[in-house]
């Protein structure tokens, strides 16, 4: 078995039990990881450096809370077979335009599309028990244990978690159609297909599938953003609801999505850029070398 793999299950047995004491010491060993990995520090410095206006000092302290936000996520992910995700709700979520989210109470699909602030996933697994059931797609992790384990940790609340491949991408589509929800994230192009948007001023590529999905179900999409207060509080915002357009430019119609959730997303970023927990080299990875 891979260490990963390991480290998962041993945070589920002790994490899983006493979620407290772990949140509590998360950010002390945020600082020890970010003192002692300088090839890391470099990495997420440079991720916030445009969300932080250019400030150096400013983007290295955000980036020391977005690396502790990502360990408090592996900590969610821990001790979420364990929860009451009937309570989650009312006990962890503050919801900013709940009134947007009466239509998961009703028929038809609906795509909601998060990125990686937060947990979008406890999120949206809380919100399913307003009575919609969900299905999600991840990416695929390696090595293959670990990305087993971590379904199944993700898949044990309700909603169905499934890899971002050919078959994933199908199960979304045939939830669509059948009028369910479907919740994909939108920051980071993982199938290297994406559209070339501006963010922050600069060019990178953007998926194209959650506009897609949308445009090909007529679902409607809801923009849901998920920032963490502290432990396992967090803030979720609900952003206006759309349909992406189906007329004869196909291409047209999803570069106006996905430009659309460009600038939601950078308006999030700024507000708190420590949130963002993306620890590859982002603009690196995703440039499209379009200025």
């Amino acid at each position: 078995m891979s260490g990963r793999a390991l480290a998962m299950k041993a945070a589920y047995h002790l994490a899983g039990r006493w979620p407290g004491p772990f949140y509590a010491i998360a950010p002390g060993v945020a600082r020890v990881t970010w003192a002692l990995n300088p090839a890391l520090r470099r990495r997420v410095t440079r991720n916030l450096l445009p969300l932080c206006d250019g400030d150096r000092e400013r983007a290295r302290r955000e980036g020391r809370r977005a690396l502790q936000h990502v360990l408090e996520y592996y900590l969610d992910l821990a001790t979420l077979p364990r929860r009451e995700m009937s309570r989650f709700e009312a006990e962890h979520l503050e919801i900013y335009h709940d009134e947007r989210l009466d239509l998961l109470r009703s028929n038809g699909a609906v795509l909601l599309v998060s990125a990686h602030t937060g947990n979008a996933e406890m999120a949206i697994q809380a919100l399913t028990f307003r009575g919609r059931s969900f299905v999600a797609l991840v990416e695929r992790l390696e090595p293959r244990d670990w990305a087993e384990y971590m379904l199944k940790l993700r898949s044990s609340a309700g909603g169905t978690f499934l890899e971002a491949n050919f078959a994933g991408v199908r199960a979304c589509i045939e939830a669509l159609r059948r009028g369910g929800v479907v919740g994909v994230m939108g920051d980071r192009d993982i199938q290297h297909t994406g559209v070339c948007a501006r963010l922050f001023g600069r060019a990178v590529r953007l998926p194209r599938g959650p506009w897609e999905l949308a445009r090909r179900t007529d679902a409607l999409v809801i923009p849901i953003f998920s920032s963490r207060k502290r432990g396992d509080q967090f803030r979720v915002d609900v952003e206006e609801p759309f349909r992406v357009a189906a007329t004869e430019d196909a291409e047209a119609d999803i570069r106006r999505a996905v430009e659309r959730f460009a600038g939601l997303l950078e308006r999030h970023l700024r507000r708190d850029p420590g949130q963002w927990a993306v620890l590859e080299d982002f603009w690196k990875v995703h440039g499209c070398g379009e200025g």
